[in-house]
């Protein structure tokens, strides 16, 4: 079967198929697409693992639709944060192109793993690598402790040239270079892993750019689009995206991210990242319970 055929085909390796599958997919995105306007995670990180958990869509189909769905709720997302100022477009340009470089980057790597070992080993070693991630995740986003300690982010006192402005976020002498390495290290996880970056982008635009909660919202959408594009192509070569998912999940998410982008704007920022840990911290959990059981066998 030819990349192009495996795109439309019908024949989905699941649970169960057919329009039971269409409709669980419709309402999974539906509420994936509310969270994405909230979280601005891109909805990622939680269609990756849980797909494969809950409707038993392998990994490498996942993480291909998976990312080629995050362009839309993404898009979506990024437009309404806009409207309402919550972006960096500054900052947007920058990650965003380190992260397309880096996502293609990791799509290869995931082939490579898939490749070289077993169905099983495959799937256990992607489901720890979410179970850290997401773990850490919630740590950094949930702790209690303020996310500077001298007045400057981690990118600002990162003493590494050329610095510049970020002027739409009041923050300034932040390192370049810095802002790189943070938009290369989620591209290789986005192509790898398929979680559109934005799990990682809101901890790490807060502690380490120095942007608001709001504006981390906005900005990481922003980078998810792009770093979503790049993965969407390397994988739909391979072979592994399938429209019959995307359009399911995403004709349904398109209404729910604009009912969480407006929640999103009426939350306190505590509240906000609240939220947010409690949420990755349980994504965790079940892709943790999967993980184990299979090594218990």
């Amino acid at each position: 079967m030819t990349a192009l055929e495996s795109v439309f085909d019908w024949n989905i390796p699941a649970y169960f198929g057919g329009p039971g599958l269409v409709v669980g997919l419709a309402v999974f995105g539906l509420i994936v697409g509310t969270l994405t306007g909230l979280f601005g995670v891109g909805g990622g990180f939680l269609i990756t693992p849980l797909l494969s958990v809950a409707f038993g869509i392998p990994y490498g189909l996942v993480i291909g639709s998976s990312l080629s769905f995050t362009i839309g709720t993404a898009s979506s997302g990024m437009s309404r944060h806009v409207r309402l100022g919550n972006f960096e477009p500054r900052c947007t340009v920058i990650l965003a192109g380190a992260s397309m470089v880096a996502a293609i980057l990791g799509g290869m790597l995931n082939r490579f793993l898939s490749d070289t070992l077993g169905a099983i080993q495959y799937r256990n070693t992607l489901d720890g690598l979410f179970v850290v991630v997401l773990a850490m995740a919630a740590w950094l986003v949930g702790r209690n402790k303020a996310p500077h300690h001298s007045g400057k982010s981690l990118l600002q006192r990162l003493r590494l040239p050329p610095h510049i402005d970020l002027p739409a976020a009041g923050l300034r002498h932040v390192s370049l270079p810095g802002i790189c390495l943070v938009g290369l290290a989620i591209g290789l996880m986005t192509g790898m892993m398929g979680i559109g970056g934005g799990v990682l982008f809101m901890p790490l635009l807060v502690l380490a750019v120095g942007l608001t909660p709001h504006q981390a919202v906005g900005t990481s959408l922003g980078v998810v689009v792009f770093g979503s594009m790049a993965g969407t192509i390397k994988y739909g070569l391979d072979g592994n995206v399938n429209l019959w998912i995307v359009m399911a999940l995403l004709v349904s998410s398109v209404f729910g991210v604009q009912v969480g982008a407006w929640i999103c704007h009426r939350l306190r920022a505590r509240h906000l990242r609240r939220y947010f840990a409690i949420l990755v911290a349980l994504t965790a959990v079940t892709v943790a319970a999967r993980m184990g059981l299979s090594l218990l066998r």
